[in-house]
């Protein structure tokens, strides 16, 4: 893959509005709610808001703001605020995407952006990223550029960055495009752009836009497999290289940053070797570790590590079947909510709620700066479906099941507001922390 970026305009940033300290939240597995109607500015009356929803007792819904903004809201935890992703229809060509970026304490809004579009008809994704604890947006899709009735054009991969933190109206993305076919992901401490079965991976600086290229069959497989270059594959991006990873079907199976740290060096103790870890980068530069059964035992040990240093942040042994594994980092970076796993990533401990013969697993959903965890246990017998809301304080290590199964959780949590999607009436409503 060729790369040849440029840079449309210069972003517009503003001061960071940050409410919490430390990293950021999930990687690109936040939950958000979808709008459907257009309304009037949010409120900033210290009166209840109209929108009146069962929420946990961590909130207070008699204070807050409202907005019935259309379009698809995505939490930015790092930056305090809430992104609302629009679209209209193209006059004569594709769609049109454009940002409204709403403070999550005021409702007010802090920056809106020019309009972009896909290279064609398609859908134009957009990817939440953060990347040394700033927050991006970055709208993506290939297509052709160039291209007449006698000029065949050429296939671009194409990206509009925004800082989360801009500010004013008409805020203008950093524009690149990459050479080539492939796909646009959150690489963890950076976007990566790759196609299957090319040589060559593009990461790209939300920051500035600036890329490098990456030759994988250049990369330096580690000491311990010298033959792992007939096998491996792209896992991520750190700050110090590529997150390499072996396929299965060679007897070294692992993963490992090129001149850097490998998994031999961060196995726990309890881990054995002899089995298979799997790598999941989160964001930033956070990853998370299955390393498979401990010695001696059925319980699967996993890991949080900071994949620049290779330092290992938390660690956990978990019974029983792993449950689904969506990833939710708390807005100053402490807590991480990972399938039925919760890790305290400042005390380097974790909790674990899977399925064992004793005990129903619980998919966590959002984490929480004061420790406070929501998520939903699993309690359906084989037969049926059935499940209900639970709460988990890492601070006491409690964890209790709400009375009324209708108890909504919030799609993300920063600045000391929650952020609640109401379906009936379409409509976001946030209410503060209870003091």
């Amino acid at each position: 893959m060729r790369r040849m970026s440029w840079v449309a305009g210069v972003a517009v940033a503003g001061a960071l509005m940050t409410a919490c300290s430390g990293s950021g939240e999930d990687s690109g597995g936040a939950a958000t709610g979808t709008g459907k109607r257009t309304g009037s500015s949010p409120s900033t009356e210290p009166t209840p808001p109209g929108t009146q929803l069962e929420v946990p007792a961590l909130y207070d819904t008699g204070r807050g703001w409202e907005s019935a903004e259309e379009g698809t809201q995505v939490p930015l935890p790092r930056t305090g605020a809430v992104a609302v992703i629009q679209e209209r229809p193209g006059e004569g060509g594709p769609d049109e995407y454009s940002l409204i970026v709403l403070d999550a304490a005021t409702g007010e809004k802090r920056w809106s952006s020019v309009a972009v579009s896909p290279l064609g008809p398609t859908d134009l994704p957009v990817i939440r990223a953060m990347v040394d604890g700033k927050e991006y947006l970055a709208a993506w899709s290939s297509g052709t550029t160039e291209a007449d009735a006698v000029n065949r054009g050429k296939e671009v991969v194409a990206l509009d960055i925004f800082p989360a933190d801009s500010s004013g109206d008409g805020v203008q993305p950093v524009h690149v495009e990459v050479e080539g076919t492939g796909k646009v992901r959150d690489g963890g401490a950076g976007l990566l752009v790759a196609d299957d079965g090319d040589d060559t991976v593009v990461a790209v600086d939300p920051a500035t836009g600036d890329t490098t290229d990456y030759v994988v069959n250049d990369q330096e497989p580690p000491a311990d497999c010298p033959d792992c270059s007939s096998s491996w594959e792209v896992r991520g991006l750190t700050d110090n290289g590529l997150l390499m990873g072996t396929s299965i079907d060679i007897d070294y199976d692992a993963f490992w940053v090129p001149g850097g740290w490998t998994a031999a060096d961060l196995r726990p103790k309890e881990a054995d070797p002899e089995e298979s870890p799997i790598v999941q980068a989160i964001s930033d530069d956070l990853l998370v570790v299955d390393w498979g059964e401990a010695r001696n035992s059925d319980s699967i040990v996993w890991s949080a590590v900071d994949g620049a240093s290779g330092k290992t942040l938390a660690t956990v042994r978990c019974d029983g079947d792993v449950t689904p594994i969506d990833a939710h980092l708390s807005a100053n970076g402490r807590y991480l909510a990972h399938g039925g796993r919760v890790f305290d990533l400042k005390a380097g401990t974790g909790v674990c709620y899977e399925r064992t013969e004793s005990t129903n697993p619980v998919e966590f959903q959002i984490a929480t700066d004061e420790g406070v965890i929501y998520g939903n246990a699993d309690t359906s017998d084989g037969f049926t479906s059935a499940g209900g809301p639970v709460q988990l304080d890492m601070r006491t290590g409690k964890i209790k099941e709400f009375d009324d199964v209708n108890t909504e959780f919030p799609f993300g949590d920063t600045a000391g507001y929650g952020l609640f999607w109401d379906e009936a009436t379409q409509t976001m409503v946030a209410y503060p922390h209870a003091e």
